[in-house]
């Protein structure tokens, strides 16, 4: 064979070889296809926040965020790992080589082969198999997505629980400041003997147990500042400096039943389940698939010395072929797996099903606790603290004027103190449960200020 034409063979198959393994290399856009945070701390803004502000800074630098975006990156970078064949395979032999006297032109016989085999799936499997990447990327979006709401809850229910702390210990102190003033006058009545020496003892146990639940208060307020420091991602020593503006409730803009047609369409657990739902009828369609037989292709080159003796005196060989696998255990593997699938799409419709019930549930109640601690909340606002303070007032005069006992007075200053932590507590109570509702259907009521990276 001639020096060209042997040339010509061999590019053939190099041309072959570089057609199949040659693949663009094109640098993505972090901008546009990642999502990413910014968790530097060095220029971060400790000042006095709103919630609003408090919030933000949550999303923008909470490590199990940046935990839940950096898991959708490696999601969205497995879907075109999902949709690749096979690497080609190239192999280079030298064959029938004599024993006693190794040489390549001793007989027409040896030769130097080369192969490059390619597997290719049976039409569709790889497009299934990108689909099933892409339903675990858009579940990973979902999972964050819901984890942001759940976290931005719990972050307002630490934010009011702190609030309502720091605003019982101010009514504690307000207290105890008046009960002591209480305790001086008495004092100076009981040296004349105007007053029993039982008066001044009760105020005194009074002040004790009211600076008792003073104690209590500063200890959690410390506690729960640590716990907002801590989804702030805050170095330690930097105790949150939070403006909660209590001026009117915070009021619920629907009505049931567009709480639960927006939960239906907006919580995230649903949309992941939906595509959960998705990806177990892909398996179930690929597996189906694999009932089909995949290609292996080759093409091979053989040159060969140009020895005398042969009938094509050393004229090098060209090969093809193609090959597939045999699915003769099907009732065993293939198959199986077919009705595996399809268990497994069963098992995510039924999933769904029982989240559904569940999320309806949750609505349901959060709905009523809200309506609950409003009214409990409006009625402690416009009757029963007025009612105590009014009373407090009145059994003081009639004290002086020596028509009641001390310990009407003492019991209406306590009384007061009660209703003044109840009014706060159903207060702070009521937004903590609007924040619930708002994750439990999937939205706030109003935007929130920076998504943390979500698309």
């Amino acid at each position: 064979m001639t020096g060209g034409v042997r040339q010509i063979g061999l590019m053939a198959v190099l041309i072959l070889l570089c057609a199949l393994c040659w693949q663009p290399v094109m640098a993505e856009p972090e901008t546009q296809e990642e999502m990413s945070f910014n968790p530097s701390q060095p220029h971060r803004d400790y000042s006095k926040k709103d919630l609003g502000g408090l919030v933000e800074e949550l999303l923008q630098y909470n490590p199990e965020l940046q935990s839940l975006v950096a898991r959708i990156n490696a999601a969205r970078a497995f879907i075109p790992q999902a949709s690749a064949p096979d690497d080609p395979r190239l192999s280079l032999e030298a064959s029938n080589i004599p024993v006693g006297s190794p040489s390549f032109s001793r007989t027409p016989m040896t030769g130097i082969q080369i192969y490059l085999r390619q597997k290719v799936p049976f039409p569709g499997k790889l497009g299934l198999k990108k689909k099933i990447a892409e339903s675990r990327e858009a579940q990973a979006v979902e999972e964050h997505l819901e984890r942001l709401n759940q976290l931005v809850a719990e972050f307002k229910g630490a934010v009011y629980d702190y609030s309502y702390t720091t605003n019982a210990a101010g009514i504690s102190r307000k207290t105890i400041g008046r009960l002591k003033a209480l305790t001086k006058t008495l004092e100076a009545k009981y040296a004349v003997g105007e007053v029993p020496q039982q008066d001044v003892l009760k105020t005194k146990v009074a002040v004790s147990k009211v600076h008792e639940r003073l104690i209590q208060q500063d200890k959690m307020a410390d506690i729960l500042g640590s716990r907002i420091s801590t989804l702030l991602n805050r170095p330690e020593k930097t105790p949150p400096k939070v403006i909660v503006s209590k001026k009117i409730l915070t009021e619920v803009p629907y009505g049931l039943e567009e709480l639960l047609k927006a939960a239906q369409s907006s919580r995230h657990w649903l949309n992941r389940a939906d595509k959960k739902v998705d990806e177990a009828e892909y398996r179930h369609k690929l597996a189906k698939k694999e009932l089909l037989p995949d290609f292996d292709f080759s093409a091979g080159y053989r040159i060969r010395s140009n020895a005398i003796e042969g009938p094509v005196l050393g004229e090098d060989f060209f090969s093809a072929g193609v090959s597939i696998n045999i699915p003769v255990w099907t009732a065993r593997k293939q198959g199986k797996k077919v009705e595996q699938t399809r268990y497994l799409i069963t098992a995510a419709k039924k999933d769904k099903e029982t989240l559904e019930q569940e999320i309806n549930y949750q609505v349901e109640k959060l709905f009523f606790e809200v309506t609950q601690l409003e009214e409990q909340y409006e009625l402690y606002r416009s009757r029963i603290i007025p009612e105590s303070e009014s009373a407090l007032v009145s059994s003081r005069r009639s004290y002086e004027a020596n028509e009641v006992d001390y310990l009407n007075v003492i019991t209406n200053e306590l009384d007061l103190f009660q209703a003044q932590l109840l009014m706060h507590h159903y207060y702070f109570e009521h937004e903590k449960k609007i924040t619930e509702l708002e994750m439990a259907i999937g939205k706030p009521f109003a935007p929130l200020p920076f998504t943390g990276g979500a698309l």
